[in-house]
C-alpha cells in the first residue's frame, strides 16, 4: 500500500485498488481516494436491503428511542470514475468513497491530513442524496496503532477538522501516541456540505442582527421595576420576530436541507465513519468538549454497543438540551456562575494591580465586583459612545453583560477582559468594544440553530410574558448574567425552526456501555457546571467515572492540569478510570501569579506547555477567541 492511503474496512487493498490524483486547488498535492471493495458491501446489502427499503418507504421522522441499526449499508462505493468532481455532481453511488491530501493550511500542523468522506444525507431515504463530511487526521506515532479518537470542540458551530489539524500533536499529547487523531466538521458546520447558508455571506447575516436585540441583548434594570419588566417583554417580542424572520430566510434559502443538521444524523455519520476506518466490529474513540458533549451523550446511548474510550469534558445536559425549550436551561447552565465571577475578582484582588488592571492596592475581591458592577449597571442608564472603535458604536448594559459572562469562560484571558473593563470604567471603551465584536462576529450564520433547533422537542411559542419571567426568576434566584446567557449561547427562536429532522433522539440516556466513560467537570465552569456532570454519572452508574477538576472555566483545558491531563492520558492508553471521588488541581493561575507547588520535571513542563497551546486552539476552534 502506498503512504498515505487509508485503508476502508477489513480488505486490503491492493495496487489496483488506489488511485493518485492531483488536487484541483493547490499544485503539489496529492488525494487519495480510498475504494471499498465491492463484496463487502453486496454481503451487507444482502443482509440488510429489507430494511433499508422498510426505511426508505417511509416519510415521516424517526423519534429515536433507543440503539438501531441504520441502513447505510446497501450504497455501493465509487468504483470507475474517478476523477475530482465538486460536490454538487456525487450521487448516491459515490457514497463511501474516501478522498485524503496534505494540509497546507495556515493554522494546520505539518504531518496533517485534510480529506472527506461521502456519507448519505439521510439514513433513512436512500433517496435524499449525499452529504460530504470534512476531515482532518494526526496520524499515530506508535506502532500498533490503537485505532482513531473522533475529536469535537464544541460550539455547536466548532470546526472538529480544523481541531485536528491544528492541535493534532498536542492532543496526541493528552491522548497517546498510539491514536490516529480524526475531526470532523459536523453536519453544516464550516467545510462539511451541505453547509448552513440561511444568508448569502457572513456580513448580510452580521448586518441583519446589527443593533437588535439578536446583538445588544437585553438591558435590565438593576433593581428589576415594573416599567422595566414592560420594557423587558418588548425586547422580547423583538427577539421573536427577528427569529421568526430569520428562520424564514433559512427555509426560503435552504429547504429541506435544514433536517439535515442535527446531533442524531451526526451520530450516524460517526457510526458511519468509524466503520469505514476501522471495520465493523471497531469500537468507536471520541473526545468532546463543551457541545461535544451533548454529542458524546447522544453517541454513547444511542450506539452503546460501540462504545470504545470516550471522555466528554465540560459537560451540558443534553436531557434538557433535547426536550425542554431554551429559556428554561438556564437555571441548570448557570447554576455556578456566580462561584466563577467570585473567583475572577479574587483572583484579580489578590493579583493586584501590577497583573490585574482592575486592582487597586488593599482591594477584595467584593470591592473588584462593585466596581464592575456599578460599571455595568450605569450602562443601562448611560450607554457609553465609541466613536474609535473598529466598528464605532457604543456600549451598552447588555452587551457589557454578555461579553463578561462569555469571558468568564477563559481564566487565562481574564488579564485581558480586566485591561478592557478597566478601560472602559475610565471612559474609552475601544479595547471593549472590539473584542466583543470580534466574539460576535463568530456566530456568522445560523449553524448552531440548525443543530439546536433540529435537537429540541417542538414546542408551541410560548408568551413573551412567560419568557421574561422565567429569566427574571433566574436572575433573581441563580444569577445575574441569565439574559446575557440569550444572546452568547444563541438558542433562541427553536419554536419557529421550519423543518422537521429525519430522526430525533430523545433518550433513554442511561444505556449500560460497552465500555465505561470517562467524564471532566469543573467545579466552577460558568456554562456547563459540575451539577451537569453529575447528571450524566448518575445516568450511567456503573458506565461512567466523574474527575473533578477544582477551577473556573469552561472546560479542564481552560485552566491546564497535569493531574487531568495525566487521568485523561491513562484512561485512554489503558482503560483505567481516576478512583472514585478523584479531584484535580490546575498547573496555572488566572493571572499569573506563581505557583507554590514544587518545581515540575522537563517532561511535566512540556506537558504543561502543551496544554496550554492546546488550551488556545481549543478555544478558537470553540469559537471563543481568547
Amino acid at each position: 500500500m502506498k503512504p498515505g492511503v487509508e485503508q476502508s474496512l477489513h480488505t486490503p487493498l491492493e495496487p489496483k485498488d488506489v488511485e493518485e490524483l492531483r488536487d484541483p486547488r493547490g499544485a503539489g498535492t496529492y488525494v487519495f481516494l480510498t475504494r471499498i471493495w465491492e463484496r463487502q458491501w453486496a454481503r451487507r446489502m444482502l443482509l440488510l436491503a429489507g430494511f433499508g427499503l422498510l426505511y426508505a418507504l417511509s416519510s415521516s421522522p424517526t423519534w429515536y428511542h433507543g440503539p438501531t441499526e441504520v441502513m447505510f449499508h446497501p450504497y455501493f462505493p465509487v468504483k470507475d470514475d474517478l476523477r475530482y468532481r465538486p460536490y454538487e455532481n456525487f450521487t448516491l453511488a459515490d457514497i463511501g468513497t474516501i478522498h485524503w491530501w496534505r494540509c497546507d493550511g495556515p493554522l494546520d500542523q505539518p504531518g496533517t491530513e485534510c480529506g472527506y468522506i461521502l456519507v448519505p444525507l439521510d439514513y433513512f431515504n436512500q433517496s435524499a442524496g449525499v452529504a460530504q463530511i470534512a476531515l482532518g487526521k494526526y496520524k499515530a506515532k506508535t506502532q500498533p496503532s490503537k485505532g482513531s479518537v473522533f475529536v469535537n470542540p464544541g460550539g455547536p458551530g466548532g470546526s472538529g477538522k480544523l481541531f485536528a489539524t491544528g492541535a493534532g500533536p498536542l492532543l496526541q499529547r493528552v491522548i497517546g501516541p498510539e491514536y490516529d487523531i480524526i475531526g470532523f466538521d459536523p453536519r453544516g458546520i464550516h467545510d462539511t456540505l451541505p453547509q448552513t447558508e440561511c444568508f448569502p455571506t457572513p456580513a448580510d447575516y452580521l448586518a441583519f442582527k446589527a443593533h437588535t436585540p439578536l446583538e445588544r441583548g437585553y438591558d435590565v434594570h438593576p433593581n428589576f421595576t415594573a416599567s422595566n419588566r414592560a420594557q423587558l417583554v418588548r425586547t422580547q417580542r423583538e427577539l421573536d420576530a427577528l427569529t421568526e424572520a430569520q428562520f424564514a430566510v433559512c427555509e426560503k434559502n435552504m429547504g429541506h436541507l435544514l433536517r439535515y443538521m442535527g446531533t442524531a444524523s451526526v451520530v450516524r455519520d460517526i457510526d458511519f465513519m468509524a466503520t469505514a476506518f476501522g471495520g465493523e466490529d471497531v469500537l468507536i474513540n471520541f473526545w468532546g468538549g463543551s457541545y461535544g458533549t451533548i454529542l458524546g451523550q447522544y453517541l454513547v446511548n444511542m450506539l452503546p454497543h460501540r462504545v470504545g474510550r470516550v471522555v466528554i469534558d465540560g459537560v451540558a445536559d443534553a436531557v434538557a438540551w433535547s426536550s425542554e425549550p431554551y429559556y428554561k436551561w438556564y437555571r441548570e447552565w448557570l447554576s455556578s456562575t456566580e462561584d466563577t465571577y467570585r473567583i475572577f475578582a479574587s483572583e484579580c484582588a489578590e493579583a493586584g494591580p501590577a497583573l490585574c488592571a482592575l486592582a487597586e492596592a488593599d482591594d477584595t475581591g467584593a470591592d473588584i465586583t462593585s466596581r464592575m458592577e456599578s460599571f455595568v449597571d450605569g450602562l443601562y442608564f448611560e450607554p457609553m459612545p465609541v466613536p474609535d472603535a473598529d466598528e464605532p458604536g457604543m456600549l451598552t448594559y447588555g452587551l457589557a453583560r454578555r461579553h463578561l459572562l462569555e469571558m468568564l469562560y477563559t481564566p487565562l484571558a481574564w488579564p485581558r477582559l480586566a485591561e478592557n473593563f478597566a478601560q472602559a470604567i475610565n471612559g474609552n471603551g475601544t479595547a471593549l468594544l472590539n473584542a466583543l465584536q470580534l466574539v460576535s462576529s463568530y456566530f456568522n450564520d445560523l449553524a448552531r440553530s440548525a443543530v439546536s433547533c433540529n435537537d429540541n422537542e417542538p414546542f408551541a411559542p410560548p408568551d413573551p410574558e412567560a419568557v421574561v419571567d422565567e429569566l427574571l426568576g433566574v436572575t433573581k434566584e441563580v444569577s445575574r448574567f441569565a439574559f446575557a446567557a440569550v444572546t452568547a449561547e444563541p438558542d433562541a427562536g427553536c419554536q419557529y425552526w421550519p423543518v422537521t429532522p429525519p430522526e430525533r433522539f430523545d433518550g433513554p440516556w442511561n444505556h449500560t456501555l460497552k465500555n465505561p466513560i470517562l467524564i471532566v467537570s469543573n467545579t466552577a465552569d460558568p456554562i456547563t457546571p459540575i451539577v451537569s456532570g453529575r447528571l450524566v454519572n448518575s445516568l450511567l452508574p456503573q458506565s461512567s467515572r466523574l474527575l473533578v477538576q477544582d477551577s473556573p472555566g469552561h472546560c479542564s483545558l481552560n485552566l491546564p492540569s497535569l493531574c487531568t491531563a495525566k487521568y485523561v492520558k491513562s484512561y485512554y492508553r489503558d482503560g483505567e478510570l481516576p478512583p472514585e471521588g478523584a479531584v484535580c488541581k490546575p498547573d496555572v493561575t488566572p493571572f499569573g501569579a506563581p505557583k507554590t507547588s514544587a518545581a515540575l520535571t522537563a517532561e511535566d513542563q512540556e506537558m504543561l506547555e502543551a496544554l496550554e497551546s492546546l488550551r488556545r486552539t481549543f478555544a478558537m476552534t470553540n469559537g471563543r477567541y481568547f
